[in-house]
């Protein structure tokens, strides 16, 4: 920073060069308590699901969400919020016979801000668990009651058989039975071969036979019911379902575009199954049968072929069993095609097909779950199976990953067959462990890093302490993110700053240690120039200690701290720009990134100096004038890569002082090409799916993703050709989210509309004007059916226009005056009357009880009233519904607008949508303009998911962006260099962006984070070109292009290299953040050194400012610079000897850059006067060493 240039800072410099063992021990002990701290007082980060953090908060949609979310909380039975009158004053009626006050309309506190001091959160939870304790008891006591309701049978027992499903657990009367209970492996896999041989009679007419064939002993529907358990035993009497594991198969070979249905895919599939029962955990996790300890049959076309051949095997299977089969299905394809089969119709289910169609539910099970959607075509005879499904009798568990690691080591095929994908249910844990077993491609990184640190500076010391600066740096990053910052939230995307630290921190490890190592080569310049000239200056005092540790540390701090603040400031401010984001997850990721910069900045500035130090402390009196072995192999190697680097150095420098214009004219050419590619076409998409990406596409889950709408039964998991969208319009809730925007958990409270009223007239008109409005609508999708809750405003019409006295009720009950009323109500008798209609709407079965609809709560103006009534009093309306009222209402239909992934259709329908729904508000009265629209919580969540990339994205660019743009011109103070500057960064970035686009990315999460990261990282090789051609001695642009080029292609080559190579490492994952990252770094590092290397300088060369055109100044600041303040950095050349013990082994190779890297870098604010590091002018060459000047070095004891 800019205070290290001040004599404020002598302090400073004199406790890091005389007490650094002082200042490690204390940082180090002052981060190992944080890190500490940090551990004990938090729970270490669940990464179980890895998608959580993956929604908008505080955007004007998200904010609807949240409220939606808290207002179905509210409603859950266990809130203040009930759709069924009946159901509050049922529990209204248990808290005042238990003599507990209900509290009403009090916000739902389930959500606490998770913010709050940790210490209170055990207090807090336990306070409301004690709380809700009588909720949950009058909850269950509803459901109880609903349930024994259920079990009452009908005075017809005929009625009793009607196929509804009926709940048996309450009661006891044994003269009620139900449908036999269904569980997995009551029965062995015996078949009666007899039975079967009477049911398979003739062979010579298929079809025939299939209807022939009838069930054992020709039972009827209820007796064929009772000998179910010698059929079914086959499956172990189960039936086969989604939550069993299931693999997906497909043909290869020379054969590979034949379809699957055919003899030999039959037995290469049976073969197939056998492979995968056959692993050693197998039976350990498989659902047994009964009387045996074998596993049950897996669910697959082979198998149900066998079965219906009544054969015991299906490698006994002919080419006219699969015929057969084959037959049945197109035979009975049309029953379901048409929805009148389903699983289990020789149950309670009746279907309405031929009962050759419905046994056994072959047909169901086989076109449902074993068989692609392709597989047969309506008045198509023709079949082609190109993918089927193997289901195995394991449950889908994250319990089973063992058995899945068997499994990845069987080679899942055969000849014929292969399995391609596969569903588990285990993505979540598998991608838990992936991520912790893959930290040893981030270490392999870090060693890599380290490795060229050692290599580069020659201590094995410094690398040590290097890393443990790294280390130290994400452990006080945590500690204040969770602590100081109070984040309870830690997404495994934080995980992704490990690697973007360490290439960060190693580049400030080679940017101190440059400095360091050019400060000493001017030193040993400075000496041989003494001993040779005498035309320097004299020493200014004599009683000034010169050349001590002291003063080297100053005139390295001087520019270090300056050099990394500013691309720590980049950097980390790019980061920070992520906070705008809406998104938490890369709301968490920004703030925590740009934390871990900032406390490794601090810890440059600290550790690494004083580690320095102690290295010239300790090291220096070891020195002897004979080197070890090991030594001179590094020398040795480092002298070859110097070699190197000069060569590489000098070819570069002479192509661009040559060739600017051809350089320029190439990168622009790169950059507008990229700038179509991502603003016209392909663009850079949104996601499509709301599925995230885990895993490499290759991996088995991953194609199964893709292939699940392969198969009718995944269809309705899939939202395109399912369903339209809702239309659902909220009143009595405001859209607010008062929650933690950084927490997914944190839903905050429900806050009602204090000015919520529908029982006014004109509410009562608007209502139902509204209602005929929306029916009128384009986008309105007409809805079929009785008694639909979707606008209870038609109900309630009708319900009030009923007889006071009805001649044929025997009971001749007065309604009054729920009856025989005029449209509009009076508001008394419409919260009067309101709730006994939809008391008794919900008791008939007619009603399609659903969200939609008012929500009542009890009143609290009149719940003293109730609850100081008799405790004997029965429970009746004419008592009870004054203290039931309206609180939210929701009205909804449906629209005729399909789902859709792509996100500019959903933005159609919802502006649509939106925009009528306004216009219709501005027409109501003032209690009813508080209503907000929102449509399917899930297919809203995703949109708003798209929507906040499409638009905080380009946010956190243009923030980032300025932030470089003013770091820029603030340390450069030239306007010219710094519009260069942001133009290739800009240029950079489109690149970039360009090649990740064409590398199929989309923008998603992790891509987001990586644009907003790019900035941060592209523009450090820049701002080093800039920097540099604002310090150069010459005030030419040839000149001083010459000189960046000369200094600092090395430095930004090993930072460039070391980054891109760690991120190529994180490339061997197997999973896709890290492949991501990997991928990232390797192109934004390459890019930016590119376009910082050949576009910027050559835009230097050719039209760089010279002579001080367009050059700023900090006049105030100077006015503060004296005499005194620049004493301390003077050294004395006439007394070239050290008073301290300054050279240390890495020192001896310093000595080799003293011709070619002095005078390289200098104070960001210095005058326009440029000057060396030693403050003498630069306008002369460095004079030729001595030849003995190395073994001058251990003379010092």
């Amino acid at each position: 920073m800019l205070c290290f240039d001040s004599e404020k800072m002598n302090w400073y410099y004199h406790v890091l060069a005389r007490r650094p063992y002082l200042v490690v021990i204390s940082i180090a002990v002052y981060c190992v308590a944080c890190i500490i701290v940090a551990l004990i007082l938090n729970d270490l980060p669940d990464f179980s699901d890895p998608t959580l953090g993956f929604e908008s908060r505080g955007t004007a949609i998200g904010k609807r969400l949240t409220a939606w979310h808290n207002l179905e909380q509210e409603c859950d039975g266990n809130g203040a919020l009930f759709s069924n009158p009946s159901d509050l004053l049922q529990k209204l009626q248990y808290e005042k016979s238990r003599g507990v006050l209900l509290q009403p309309h009090t916000n739902h506190n389930r959500h606490r801000n998770q913010r709050r001091k940790h210490k209170n959160n055990k207090k807090r939870k336990e306070h409301n668990n004690k709380k809700n304790q009588h909720d949950d008891v009058a909850y269950k006591m509803m459901v109880i009651n609903k349930r024994l309701k259920a079990t009452k049978r009908p005075h017809n027992d005929d009625k009793w058989l009607d196929g509804q499903i009926r709940d048996y657990e309450i009661t006891n009367d044994s003269s009620i039975s139900g449908p036999p209970t269904i569980e997995y492996g009551h029965n062995t896999t015996f078949v009666d071969e007899d039975e079967h041989r009477e049911r398979v009679q003739s062979k010579t007419s298929r079809w025939r036979m299939l209807k022939q064939a009838t069930l054992p002993n020709d039972l009827g529907w209820s007796e064929a019911k009772l000998s179910k358990e010698s059929i079914e035993g086959f499956f172990c009497d189960s039936s086969l379902h989604k939550r069993f594991a299931h693999f997906v198969v497909q043909r290869i070979g020379p054969n590979a575009t034949d379809s699957l249905f055919d003899l030999n895919g039959m037995l290469a599939m049976c073969q197939l199954q056998e492979q995968l029962s056959s692993v050693p955990s197998y039976q350990a996790f498989c659902e047994p049968e009964v009387l045996s300890s074998n596993c049950c049959r897996p669910w697959s076309l082979p198998n149900y072929a066998t079965l219906l051949a009544n054969k015991s095997s299906c490698f006994d299977l002919t080419t006219e069993d699969v015929a057969l089969l084959q037959t049945l299905l197109i035979n009975c394809y049309e029953y379901y095609h048409d929805l009148k089969i389903d699983m289990n119709c020789n149950g309670l289910n009746r279907c309405y097909a031929p009962e050759e169609c419905t046994r056994h539910d072959i047909v169901f099970s086989v076109l449902n779950f074993l068989s692609d959607y392709g597989f047969i075509k309506p008045n198509d005879t023709n079949v082609y199976l190109k993918y089927a499904m193997i289901f195995v009798p394991i449950a889908r568990s994250n319990r089973i990953l063992p058995l899945f690691h068997e499994w990845e080591h069987v080679d899942l095929s055969n000849e014929l067959v292969e399995v391609i994908g596969m569903d588990l249910g285990l993505e979540n844990e598998l991608f838990s462990e992936l991520l912790l077993t893959d930290v040893w491609l981030v270490s392999l990184g870090g060693f890599f890093v380290l490795a060229c640190v050692w290599l580069y500076t020659g201590s094995a010391f410094i690398t040590v302490m290097s890393c443990l600066a790294i280390c130290f740096s994400l452990g006080l990053a945590y500690f204040v993110y969770t602590l100081a910052f109070e984040f309870s939230f830690f997404p495994y995307m934080n995980l992704l700053a490990v690697v973007v630290i360490i290439g960060i921190g190693a580049d400030d490890v080679f940017l101190f240690l440059k400095i360091w190592q050019c400060v000493l080569a001017e030193r040993f310049s400075k000496s041989s120039t003494l001993n040779t000239q005498s035309t320097l200056p004299t020493p200014l005092e004599h009683n000034e200690h010169t050349e001590t540790l002291e003063n080297l540390m100053a005139l390295t701090m001087r520019h270090a701290a300056a050099s990394m603040f500013v691309t720590s400031v980049t950097t980390a401010g790019a980061f920070f720009a992520s906070y705008s984001s809406s998104i938490i997850a890369i709301k968490c990721f920004g703030i925590f990134a740009g934390t871990v910069v900032v406390t490794n900045y601090f810890l440059m500035i600290t550790w690494l100096p004083a580690s320095v130090s102690i290295m010239e402390r300790l090291f220096a009196s070891r020195m002897s004038c004979q080197q070890h072995l090991l030594q001179k192999l590094i020398n040795a190697c480092k002298k070859s890569i110097i070699r190197f680097c000069e060569l590489f150095e000098e070819r570069i420098t002479h192509s661009i002082m040559n060739y600017a214009f051809l350089w320029l004219i190439i990168f622009a050419i790169l950059g507008t090409g990229s700038a179509i590619i991502v603003f016209w076409y392909p663009g850079l998409q949104l996601p499509e799916k709301p599925h995230f990406q885990l895993f490499v596409s290759n991996h088995p889950f991953e194609i199964y993703s893709r292939l699940r709408h392969q198969f009718w039964f995944e269809k309705p998991l899939q939202a395109v050709d399912n369903f339209n969208m809702s239309m659902r319009f909220v009143w009595g809730v405001e859209a607010v989210d008062d929650g933690d925007y950084t927490n997914p958990n944190s839903h905050g409270n429900l806050h009602y509309d204090n000015n919520f009223n529908i029982s006014s007239k004109e509410s009562q008109i608007w209502l139902r004007n509204f209602c005929q409005n929306v029916r009128q609508q384009p986008f309105y999708q007409a809805t079929f059916g009785f008694l639909l809750p979707n606008c209870f405003i038609d109900n309630f019409i009708r319900f009030m226009e009923r007889r006071c006295i009805d001649d044929m009720d025997i009971t001749h009950t007065n309604f009054t005056p729920c009856c025989d009323a005029e449209f509009p109500f009076e508001p008394h008798i419409f919260e009067l009357c309101l709730p006994k209609c939809i008391s008794n709407l919900c008791e008939t079965s007619f009603y399609q009880q659903g969200k939609a609809g008012p929500k009542f709560a009890a009143a609290p103006s009149r719940l003293d009233q109730y609850l100081e009534s008799s405790s004997n009093e029965s429970l009746g309306w004419e008592s009870t519904s004054p203290q039931v009222l309206v609180k939210a209402l929701i009205i909804e239909f449906d629209s005729n607008v399909s789902y859709s992934s792509i996100y500019s259709n959903m933005k159609v329908f919802y502006e649509n949508v939106e925009s009528w729904f306004q216009q219709q508000l501005s027409t109501a009265p003032s209690e009813l303009r508080g209503g907000w629209f929102i449509s399917d919580y899930e297919s809203m969540m995703f949109f708003s998911v798209q929507d906040t990339l499409a638009n905080d994205t380009i946010v956190a660019i243009v923030l980032a962006m300025a932030a470089s743009l003013v770091v820029l011109l603030c340390f450069t103070l030239n306007i010219i260099i710094s519009i260069y500057a942001v133009i290739t960064v800009s240029l950079t970035i489109f690149n970039t962006v360009a090649v990740l686009i064409l590398l199929g990315w989309q923008l998603n999460i992790l891509e987001s984070i990586a644009v907003s990261t790019a900035i941060g990282l592209a523009v450090d090789f820049s701002l080093h070109y800039g920097i540099h051609y604002r310090l150069a001695p010459s005030k030419e642009r040839v000149a001083a292009t010459q000189f960046v080029l000369s200094r600092i292609i090395g430095p930004t080559v090993m930072a460039a290299a070391t980054t891109g190579f760690a991120g190529g490492i994180m490339m061997a994952s197997n999973i896709l953040p890290y492949i991501q990252i990997g991928v990232f770094l390797v192109v934004v590092m390459v890019t930016s050194w590119l376009y910082a290397t050949f576009f910027l300088m050559s835009m230097l060369k050719v039209a760089g400012p010279q002579y001080g055109f367009m050059q700023l100044g900090w006049p105030k600041l100077r006015k503060r610079r004296t005499a005194k303040a620049n004493k301390f950095y003077e050294r004395k050349p006439s007394q070239i000897i050290a008073s301290e013990q300054l050279l240390t082994p890495t020192s001896s190779a310093i000595v080799e850059m003293a011709n070619s890297e002095t005078h390289e870098l200098e104070s960001l604010n210095s005058n326009s006067q440029i000057k060396t590091i030693s403050g003498t002018e630069s306008g002369h060459t460095l004079p030729a060493l001595p030849v003995d000047f190395e073994h001058s070095f251990q003379t010092v004891h």
